[in-house]
């Protein structure tokens, strides 16, 4: 059994540690969780009856790990954004597997620091990226990787049904501030859509941002988000987000060489030209003499399944993972790859200049950081 701790049993730490508990998660055990209250208290009530080690704060839980009074194996971290990467690096060093939920942290140098301590250890490194386990972007991922298609050509995404009311910022004195949280609707729930953004489409290499502030709400961080997207073979795009409209949408459409994608309401819609056009759409756009021709498409209609438990299958991917017979539904190194176009997204704001998304382990990567850094250290300290 992978005997496993819960840091940080918050809304959503209380739920995976729930599903330990109740024996959701075959492989997995609970052996110890910090920073439980009230209701989520009671939801653990039977682990805790049974006298599973109960610890206020990360630190002590590492400190009784390290004195050998606590044994475990991994460790599920759910804590405020800031504190990932230390509690992922000091669980790494101590030969922990780690699953982290999202976003890797608030900046990408810790995502990149929980890569390369998950590398020394040789321990499991997972995200909890649920949202790759829904048949629909799974699917949809399918169709745009396998070429079908062929290349992008441009992508649309509005996202603005991740609604919130003012009482949701103030029921935590930590959220909606650069300080404790580090950001608004990009950092909090966005990195699920810029996540599938980058699996499906692949990253983008430039982002021009426009983030406003406290646009729908009384907070000092962005609730309304446009960006402009730009990928290294000339496709474009475009993500919309905010917590402030209603009724909101999530539709997602994706231009190809050979189709349009759309993606909303539980459902994809495809429509593919070749039938229509009888050659590519680059041989009509050069050959054709009819100057006003509309292309309708010919169009069918996917319903995928829906994933009723995807939180479950992150856990379940994870553990076995750390048993040695599967793989996590989101590897650690995915983690940084979202932070970085947020983090690019912001940059540009703050600069207002168009900022290009740095390659990975590169000269440019280590700059682009701290200029990120040294933004953000101004956001915080006024």
């Amino acid at each position: 059994m992978i005997r496993t701790a819960v840091i940080g049993v918050g809304n959503m730490g209380s739920k995976y540690a729930a599903m330990i508990q109740n024996g959701l998660i075959h492989g997995m055990e609970l052996s110890a969780i910090t920073r439980v209250r009230g209701a989520n208290r009671e939801r653990l009530r039977t682990s805790i009856d049974a006298g599973i080690h109960v610890y206020e704060t990360a630190d002590a839980l590492f400190e009784a790990v390290e004195s050998k009074e606590l044994s475990i194996d991994a460790v599920v971290i759910a804590t405020p954004h800031y504190a990932h990467e230390s509690a992922a690096v000091r669980a790494f060093r101590n030969g922990l597997h780690v699953l982290c939920d999202k976003p890797s942290g608030v900046y990408s140098r810790q995502a990149r620091v929980m890569e390369n301590e998950a590398k020394k250890s040789g321990k499991v490194f997972g995200m909890i990226f649920n949202q790759r386990t829904l048949p629909i972007y799974i699917k949809l991922h399918e169709l745009v990787s396998s070429g079908k298609y062929g290349a992008l050509k441009r992508v649309n995404w509005v996202v603005t049904d991740w609604y919130r009311p003012e009482k949701y910022y103030t029921s935590s004195a930590w959220r909606a501030t650069w300080d404790k949280d580090g950001g608004g609707v990009l950092l909090n729930q966005c990195p699920h859509n810029l996540d599938l953004l980058q699996w499906i489409c692949g990253m983008p290499v430039n982002v021009q941002g426009f983030c406003k502030n406290g646009h729908f709400h009384d907070i000092e961080v962005e609730d309304d988000v446009t960006a402009y997207f730009e990928w290294e073979n000339g496709a474009t795009g475009t993500f919309i987000t905010s917590t402030g409209d209603a009724p909101g949408l999530n539709r997602l459409e994706i231009s190809l060489a050979e189709a349009m994608i759309v993606c909303e309401n539980g459902k994809l819609r495809i429509g593919e030209l070749i039938d229509e056009l009888g050659c590519s759409e680059a041989e009509h756009r050069e050959n054709s003499e009819d100057f006003f021709k509309k292309i309708k498409g010919t169009w069918t209609e996917i319903i995928p399944e829906k994933e009723e438990k995807p939180y479950e299958k992150v856990l379940q991917g994870f553990a076995d993972e750390c048993m040695g017979i599967g793989k996590c539904i989101a590897p650690g190194s995915e983690g940084r790859k979202s932070l970085l176009i947020s983090n690019a997204v912001y940059l540009s704001s703050w600069e207002r200049r168009m900022t290009s998304i740095p390659a990975q382990e590169s000269d440019d990567e280590r700059e682009f950081e701290r200029l990120f850094e040294k933004w953000l250290n101004q956001k915080r300290s006024t």
